[in-house]
């Protein structure tokens, strides 16, 4: 199947696998969650899943392993970012709190709970619709936000009940805004300056995990979803570009391992700032992707389903990986030491 790539030149082929590994992290915004487009119940014709043991898997478990160790070790050696001022730390705070309050609102509008496809029902859903839409009231006016927060994780509670485990699991990111907003809006100075410290680490965990669940459950073991996504999105572009071989399985299967990537290295801790500004990209490829397309429609759910890890990513891009629960603290620091000394010089030199 490779065979006719043999006689090329050797300085293509890392060109190639560069090129083809562009792509595929440029695909997984396009399925950030296909949930969202895809009936649950939908059935791709001569659907076949992947085994652990299919070499395409193992590839990709080897892949992922090498480029998280490569995170662990290029984050020793990167050199410590300035913390920038309070006020341009306050103001990304406040992106946050808005595009959450934005997007619980217009979510509850459209009869979800959090996320577009998570439709409510019964008459315990329509409190957790009325809810939600208090709380994100309250985020926007920027009015009792520590008590809309503690709401926000009572919302959660109620989503669990409702749509169970899983779908708690990947939407866990909202419970590490609420902790991350409820902390940095405690009553007092001295319990802020206390519990500030862990309220970064404690929301890019809680991301990590959500994205770990959303790689696994809808692309890995749930590939039928995506696949069926692509079956009605024609995406893969990949074989137009010379990789017959990337099958639209194939692109599922990368798109899962891919979200997996990006969530274990957020739970880590390592090169956080180049992991979310990778994370922002592929978002905004979704988007994109979707108005080129012409399915505005499609694109404004997407938009206002990805509005609160938008707001994620700019906290996460301004202060990195926290001062808490990081691999960091635990591997040696590598990174040479630049510090200049000043020495004084005898008078009769």
């Amino acid at each position: 199947m490779f065979s006719r790539f043999s006689y090329r030149p050797a300085i293509f082929i890392p060109a190639k696998i560069l090129l083809l590994l562009t792509f595929v992290f440029s695909a997984t915004g396009a399925f950030a969650h296909v949930r969202w487009f895809v009936d649950s119940n939908v059935r791709v014709e001569n659907f076949v899943a992947y085994s652990i043991t299919d070499p395409e898997v193992l590839i990709w478990i080897a892949l992922s392993i090498a480029i998280v160790l490569t995170s662990v070790v290029l984050d020793t050696k990167l050199p410590n970012v300035r913390i920038v001022g309070s006020e341009t730390r306050h103001d990304f705070i406040e992106i946050l709190r808005i595009f959450t309050g934005m997007s619980m609102l217009l979510t509850a509008y459209e009869g979800a709970i959090i996320a577009p496809h998570l439709i409510a029902y019964g008459a315990f859903g329509t409190k957790l619709i009325f809810l939600q839409a208090i709380i994100g009231i309250l985020f926007i006016a920027n009015r009792f936000v520590r008590h809309a927060a503690i709401l926000l994780l009572i919302l959660h509670l109620g989503l669990t009940i409702q749509f169970g485990v899983l779908a708690a699991l990947e939407y866990l990111s909202m419970v590490g805004i609420a902790i991350f907003l409820l902390i940095n809006n405690l009553p007092t100075l001295e319990l802020r300056e206390q519990y500030k410290p862990f309220s970064v680490a404690i929301m890019r965990i809680l991301v990590g995990i959500s994205l770990v669940t959303l790689g696994l459950a809808e692309k890995l073991f749930g590939a039928i979803l995506a696949e069926s996504f692509l079956a009605a999105n024609p995406w893969n572009f990949l074989p137009a570009l010379g990789f017959e071989f990337f099958t639209d399985r194939l692109f599922a299967l990368s798109a899962g391992f891919t979200e997996v990537i990006f969530g274990v290295i957020l739970i880590l801790g390592t090169t956080t700032r180049l992991n979310v500004l990778a994370l922002s990209i592929v978002l905004l490829a979704s988007n994109v992707l979707f108005l080129i397309e012409g399915n505005n429609e499609a694109a404004l759910i997407e938009f206002v389903g990805h509005m609160p890890i938008i707001g994620v990513a700019l906290v996460l891009l301004l202060l990195g990986a926290g001062q808490r629960w990081k691999v960091r603290k635990l591997v040696p620091d590598w990174r040479k030491n630049t510090n200049l000394k000043t020495l004084r010089v005898p008078s009769d030199v």
